[in-house]
């Protein structure tokens, strides 16, 4: 769970989803910002359990809200219910409503479990999750004029917001108080000043 001042947190995004680990593409809920939280692992034992890694591991979060996306390569995002959960080391073994053996938990394998937004915690002053930064308008700070909007946040040795101009192509800012001014405290704007020392 991730929340950082500036430099900054969290992937996430926004998807409709169906409502258990076998649901139709027509079971559908409507869209809602999703944080992702945790791994799924192998399967544990025979009886449909599978492990379960926390991207934070001091987070419980995950298994306090009622329903979790899940997500896996190839296939349309999907809620699922957790039926239980307890801590095997530095991983969790996990029960989900309708996985009752060992081929179907193996199914969920390398998924990736989200929480929705509304349940994170709230954010002290400078901080932000990330999912409430990708697709923000990006305004000039001095002249207010749109650039462009924020299609990505790297994190690594260095943090950088990756910009889609409104002109065309990609630029990639430092993700520093002298360039980005404000991120997080408009809803759906960032600020930047002297975006023309980053492009190329």
């Amino acid at each position: 769970m991730s929340a950082t001042k500036l430099p900054a947190a969290e992937r996430g995004g926004d998807t409709p989803t169906p409502t258990s680990p076998e649901a139709s593409p027509d079971e559908r809920a409507p869209a809602r910002k999703w944080v992702a939280m945790a791994k799924i692992g192998r399967p544990h034992g025979v009886n449909g359990e599978l492990k379960v890694r926390p991207f934070n591991a001091d987070s419980t979060l995950i298994f306090e809200v009622d329903e979790l996306r899940l997500r896996q390569k190839g296939k349309p995002p999907r809620l699922v219910r957790l039926e239980g959960a307890r801590q095997g080391g530095d991983q969790w073994i996990v029960a989900f409503e309708g996985v009752d053996d060992r081929d179907a938990a193996s199914r969920l394998t390398h998924g990736e479990l989200s929480v929705p937004r509304e349940a994170m915690p709230p954010l002290e002053d400078g901080e932000f999750y990330h999912v409430d930064v990708l697709g923000a308008a990006v305004l000039d700070a001095d002249s207010g004029d749109r650039l462009g909007v924020v299609r990505h946040l790297h994190s690594g040795a260095s943090e950088l917001l990756e910009i889609r101009l409104d002109t065309g192509g990609d630029v990639l800012v430092p993700l520093q108080p002298d360039y980005v001014t404000s991120i997080g405290e408009e809803a759906g704007v960032v600020r930047v000043r002297d975006l023309s020392h980053w492009q190329v």
